[in-house]
């Protein structure tokens, strides 16, 4: 699975370890005392040894080769103006690795050991329901018809979707409606075009099936670790998951560090084969899970505009001049070496098969750029005040009510506008029709006097003759 950003949440701090054995200084000196056969010995297993590293180096990588600094921009300060990138000020998240933490990663992974087994009964809370589902939006003309499956207690649908599936069997068909508001827009995983609507749903039941749960004892870590018992297994846990966040704690304030660099930048251009290689990284990014290369689809399927795809590209790129500038500064180089184990580290990590595999579907243009942001980042991390914080989950919960006084507030400053602007509106037309009245008025007024003084003319005629 194509998901680049683990690569910065797990990969960076891997990175610079990578980079660090790769440039280190592997020579030692030989005593002045050594006979010359000994020397000759030596340099003979050094040749041989050399050779054999050789052979296994092929064996164990066959990426083409590669010159890891060709990727960065030359004459980078031809479109990059760079401030000050020292004592940069960033806060690093820390984050507590609880009992709970460790029970809620156990919990994840058994879920890889339970088995799903088909039933023949109706269907109740916990089992999985697979069925061929029907959906129209009251008065609309289209139906959408679909294969997927429900696990009931999930209320993906809502709860009252649940509950109509619960008692029904393979081969049933059950139809309902359901009338959605606009707060389960926010709530629960429905398309948008049922928010506010009544919705007639039609589910043909194909299979039920239950879960069987795993027995969570010492023969079955045994059986499935390198553990033997649940005390041990639970402890590598924990050992595990410290690991895990102190990268992705570093590996977001890297983040937050870069961006805050960028800050500092002024992008004067950029070269046309770099925006051609961020443009092309950027739509494979968005294609992957689409499966689609064709840019038309993409933003549709994102709803973006062209523009926002431009923006993007633009800061990827932004981004890379940084990046380059920085490695230009401060002499850093990854060797083809410090690459080929990296690709191989993290082939192995998330599962492919061979280095050929993960490379091809991450792009090496990626992986070499990975690689030198962990380089740059290092360098400014090295100059930066950080502030270190402990975080804490409730935060989550104040971002979630800010957001919703955020709405409220917006909705209320635009209920005000309204009401200001039919208020106005109001006068407007009040004020129209009053002027009017009172022109029409006068000129009646003025058509009658007209009248009067026609009708004095007319008798003073009638009195002569």
């Amino acid at each position: 699975m194509r998901k680049k950003y683990y690569l910065l949440l797990l990969g960076l701090a891997a990175a610079l370890t990578l980079s660090a054995c790769g440039s280190s200084d592997g020579s030692d000196d030989s005593s002045d005392s050594d006979s010359a056969v000994t020397e000759t010995e030596t340099a003979a297993e050094d040749t041989e040894a050399t050779e054999e590293d050789t052979e296994e180096e092929t064996e164990a990588s066959s990426l083409a080769s590669i010159t890891p600094s060709d990727y960065l921009v030359e004459n980078v300060s031809d479109y990059i103006t760079v401030g000050d990138l020292e004592g940069l000020e960033v806060t690093q998240y820390t984050y507590e690795v609880t009992d709970d933490t460790v029970q809620e990663e156990i919990d994840y992974m058994l879920e890889d050991y339970e088995e799903e087994v088909e039933v023949d009964r109706a269907a109740q809370s916990g089992d999985t329901v697979y069925v061929q589902l029907t959906s129209t939006v009251e008065d609309a003309d289209v139906s959408y018809i679909e294969d997927t499956y429900f696990y009931i207690g999930d209320a993906d649908y809502g709860e009252e979707f649940d509950e109509a599936l619960i008692g029904a069997s393979a081969g049933d068909t059950v139809t309902f409606s359901i009338s959605y508001s606009e707060e389960d827009g926010d709530e629960l995983l429905i398309d948008e075009e049922w928010i506010g609507e009544t919705v007639d749903f039609e589910a043909e039941i194909e299979s039920v099936c239950e879960t069987t749960e795993v027995d969570y004892t010492d023969e079955f870590i045994a059986e499935n670790s390198d553990y033997s018992t649940i005390e041990e297994f639970e402890a590598a846990m924990e050992e595990y998951l410290v690991d895990q966040y102190e990268e992705q704690s570093y590996s977001d304030m890297l983040e937050d560090l870069i961006a805050e660099a960028l800050d500092n930048c002024e992008i004067t251009g950029i070269p046309d084969d770099l925006y051609e290689t961020c443009y092309d990284e950027t739509v494979s990014d968005y294609g992957y899970f689409l499966d689609t290369d064709d840019v038309d689809e993409i933003l549709e399927a994102y709803d973006m505009t062209e523009d926002e795809l431009d923006e993007e590209v633009q800061d990827l790129a932004a981004r890379r001049l940084l990046i380059s500038y920085i490695c230009e500064e401060n002499d850093i180089e990854v060797t083809e070496e410090e690459y080929v184990a990296y690709v191989e580290q993290y082939a192995e990590y998330y599962g492919y098969d061979t280095a050929e595999e993960y490379e091809d579907d991450m792009t090496r243009s990626y992986l070499v750029w990975s690689l030198y942001e962990a380089e740059a980042g290092a360098i400014l991390y090295e100059s930066a005040e950080v502030t270190v914080e402990t975080y804490d989950d409730s935060w989550l919960d104040e971002d979630e009510d800010y957001l919703e006084e955020e709405s409220d507030t917006e909705e209320e400053i635009f209920d005000a506008d309204a009401e200001e602007e039919a208020e106005t509106d109001e006068e407007i037309f009040d004020a129209d029709a009053e002027e009017e009245g009172e022109t029409g008025e006068e000129i009646f007024d003025a058509d009658a006097e007209e009248a009067e003084t026609d009708e004095e003319i007319s008798d003073t005629d009638a009195e002569e003759e």
